[in-house]
């Protein structure tokens, strides 16, 4: 990769991560990385491909590790279903150790990312998903195999549910407590905590919360609360 076009690239990272996608032009890329508009042009077409390629440097990668690591763990299964963990430690802890890896770019790709999850109707969020197809479809068959009893419209949904833990502690992550390493505590352990959280969600039992239960109750407290 030329030092324009890694420049340009680290560029528009950064100030879609400061002002938005939308919110940033061309000439402000071109600027921040003392480059023209010329050289977007010829490396990426344009703003659409130059964002293209930011999200193929950051996920190709990732993508990458969780299908052989999904690989592997089927290999050795020989034919049986996944242990639920193995599956979620395939799709959680490439991206764990990518952005430990990157540092305050990783950081700043997150933002990105969650700016566009803030805003799933843009035409950037399905360019977005599109990173995903072969990630869904691998980690959905993975996950119907070990959770027969569950229908795949509820498996895609619990499994998202996670999705979002994990979103939210990339995000957070140096925000909140809670996510902050204890010196005398490993670093996997905010991963661990993460995979065991989205195991016991995708295994719990439908039926157990009467939601008209709970509307009832809500609405005999409220009547008293002064």
């Amino acid at each position: 990769m030329t030092d324009t076009k890694m420049r340009l690239l680290d560029s528009a990272e950064t100030l879609f991560a400061e002002r938005g996608i939308a919110e940033t032009s061309l000439r402000d890329i071109t600027a921040h990385a003392e480059a023209n508009l010329a050289a977007v042009n010829y490396h990426f077409g344009g703003k659409d491909g130059l964002l293209e390629a930011l999200f193929a440097r950051r996920f190709g990668p990732v993508n990458e590790e969780r299908l052989l690591l999904l690989d592997g763990f089927e290999a050795a299964a020989t034919g049986t279903p996944l242990p639920l963990e193995q599956i979620l430690y395939a799709n959680f802890a490439p991206p764990f150790r990518r952005i430990d890896a990157l540092g305050d770019a990783g950081q700043a790709f997150m933002r990105v990312v969650a700016r566009i999850n803030a805003d799933p109707s843009s035409s950037i969020h399905q360019t977005f998903l599109r990173h995903f197809d072969e990630i869904r479809r691998r980690f959905h068959a993975a996950l119907r195999s070990s959770l027969p009893e569950l229908s795949t419209t509820e498996i895609e949904r619990r499994f998202h549910y996670g999705i979002a833990a994990m979103m939210h502690t990339f995000c957070w992550g140096q925000h909140l407590d809670c996510f902050r390493i204890d010196p005398t505590e490993p670093r996997e352990r905010v991963l661990s905590s993460l995979i065991e959280y989205a195991a016991a969600g995708l295994r719990a039992a439908r039926g157990t919360v009467d939601v008209e239960a709970l509307s009832e109750l809500e609405s005999q407290v409220t009547e008293v609360t002064p």
